[in-house]
């Protein structure tokens, strides 16, 4: 209760100390015609942002608000206590991370030191975890204690020295923390030299003298973050200070009544995916925004978030958006939605409808935007602007200082206005390469004209206007709840079952995903459906993170086929 109180005065202090400060630093409200991005690391740009609006609270977690002044000295000291740990400029740290307070300070001081920060799912399953760090070649991993188990079992593989696990709960308030003990309980971790808590990572920092921030530049590698591409063969796709940089500001410069320092957004979509770290987190804190970050994203909580922190912001998967328009809610109770943006797949014309009248109904001015991008393209590299939102497959205009064109697959010159073909994108925020392959890294671009575009594998066309318009993919990819899952992946699992003679996995619609893992099977002779789908789950509980789970498993004769003698998936979508 004391707690309770003290946070309770301490944020309403901040506000009014808030206001007298935001006469002296004022707001970002126009941008140059010609922009001059900025030098330096992503840290870099915290930290002026820091500097600008330090009283601004900077994000929320559950009741515990933190300004950006404190945020940055919290990144400090994380940063002190990875070079304590011996942490130099351009080594790999592995972060395995939901969204806490511990993962944003993390990300940021690895930054600050000028080493490159490697970003995984906490629900990756073990082969996967040990993929990533291999790829990455990291010796320090910073990971949250549920995924714990799964590092323990495959740290001998690897090059790891040090894991620091943390738990959700450290940075709760006690009344939260409490209540979070009850329902879930608290996991244990048996700590060694290897193996360290937060607690004593950090009181390893107080021993580090010296400056820990190093001077990176803008076009540094920063992020490392896993995508399937084409193959689904998880890669490493590179990304520079610059890609995050340039993506904040010339979202600043596309959507500017949206993106001011006195806004705050929801940040449930996680920090290991494109979009979460750069549109939700790196976009709002360039910016002097407040973000609520939320660990656990929980859809039938979504009133309750929106309710009470307040969000002027809602970023979110179709699917959120989907289940938004069945709460039941009074008349104004979306009044301080200002933006509503929907990323990771596209909504159909009716359902994005449907959702704007369900916000004007409760009275909001928001229209919702869906934008456009690719991890290869830091997650977001077209944004629609008011005029335009509401046109039938839309996904809007290219960032300032990139560019689109639109080209016929096989013959690689361009089509017509409004005609469709093969969406390429050159730009600032278009990555590096992929983690040592070059080769993959040289395919997935082509030269159109003199000059390198990035192949996105999208199907789209574009109006004499320059607005870009988002038809289909050519990946063969899944997505369900705004995660990318690759079909060969759950084959590949599924194959090595030794009931099953073929297999075949496609996505069908599901109401609360978007999409669900549908498996086909066919049986070997002489083995009982019973027996394959018993195995089954034991394999894809090892080699299958949760997301990427078939909901749903059929077996059947034999495999549908087209003319050219291969797996007919439309119609294995039909079944």
């Amino acid at each position: 209760m004391i707690e309770y109180v003290y946070n309770t005065l301490r944020n309403s202090l901040r506000k009014l100390d808030m206001k007298l400060e935001r006469a002296k630093y004022g707001y970002i409200e126009k941008l140059p015609k010609n922009i001059k991005y900025f030098e330096g690391g992503m840290y870099d740009a915290v930290y002026e942002s820091s500097c600008k609006w330090p009283h601004n609270t900077a994000f929320q977690y559950f009741n515990v608000e933190v300004t950006y002044k404190e945020m940055v000295k919290k990144i400090n000291k994380v940063a002190m206590s990875l070079k304590a740990l011996g942490v130099e400029k351009g080594e790999r740290v592995t972060i395995c991370m939901p969204n806490t307070p511990e993962a944003v300070y993390s990300f940021y001081a690895v930054n600050e030191i000028g080493a490159v920060a490697s970003m995984i799912h906490p629900l990756s399953s073990e082969k996967e975890i040990e993929n990533y760090l291999k790829q990455a070649k990291s010796k320090i991993m910073i990971c949250v204690d549920i995924s714990f188990p799964k590092v323990e079992a495959i740290f001998r593989n690897t090059d790891l020295e040090k894991v620091i696990v943390v738990s959700p709960l450290r940075s709760m308030g006690a009344m939260v923390r409490t209540a979070y003990n009850l329902a879930k309980g608290t996991k244990h971790i048996k700590t060694t030299k290897q193996v360290i808590t937060w607690n004593k990572f950090m009181a390893a920092g107080s021993k580090f003298i010296g400056n820990p921030h190093a001077r990176v530049n803008s076009d540094d590698p920063a992020v490392i973050l896993y995508t399937g591409g084409t193959t689904g063969t998880p890669k490493g796709v590179v990304l520079s200070n610059m890609n995050f940089n340039s993506q904040a500001l010339g979202a600043k410069y596309l959507v500017p009544d949206l993106l001011k320092s006195k806004n705050t957004m929801l940040t449930f979509l996680p920090n290991f995916h494109a979009f979460g770290l750069g549109v939700c987190t790196h976009v709002p804190f360039y910016l002097g925004m407040k973000i609520v970050l939320i660990p656990q994203f929980n859809a039938k909580k979504l009133r309750s978030y929106i309710k009470k922190y307040k969000i002027n912001i809602l970023v979110g998967v179709p699917a959120a958006f989907e289940y938004l328009k069945t709460i039941k809610m009074k008349k104004n109770e979306l009044k301080n939605i200002r933006g509503a943006v929907s990323g990771g797949d596209t909504m159909n014309q009716a359902a994005k409808q449907e959702v704007n009248d369900f916000l004007r109904a409760h009275g909001s001015t928001a229209f919702l935007q869906n934008g456009y991008g690719l991890t290869e393209a830091t997650g977001g590299v077209v944004f629609p602007t008011a005029p335009v939102a509401s046109d039938e497959n839309v996904v809007g205009y290219p960032l300032p200082d990139s560019e689109v064109i639109i080209i016929d697959p096989k013959t690689k010159k361009e089509v017509p206005l409004g005609e469709d073909g093969e969406i390429l994108i050159r730009g600032l925020t278009v990555m590096k390469e992929y983690l040592d392959k070059p080769k993959e890294t040289a395919e997935t671009f082509v030269t159109v004209k003199g000059k390198k575009y990035l192949k996105t594998g999208d199907i789209g066309y574009m109006d004499k206007r320059g607005v870009v318009y988002f038809r289909t993919r050519l990946k063969r990819i899944i997505i369900t709840n705004g995660y990318n899952v690759y079909p060969v992946s759950i084959e590949e699992a599924t194959k090595r079952c030794k009931a099953v003679a073929q297999c075949a996995c496609v996505g069908v619609y599901d109401k609360v995903r978007g999409e669900k893992v549908k498996v086909f099977i066919v049986l070997k002779p002489d083995t009982s459906e019973r027996t394959a789908k018993k195995e089954l789950a034991k394999i894809y509980k090892q080699y299958l993170a949760k997301y990427e789970m078939p909901r749903e498993i059929v077996t059947i004769a034999e495999l549908p086929k087209t003319k050219m003698s291969k797996v007919d998936y439309k119609v294995l979508q039909n079944l």
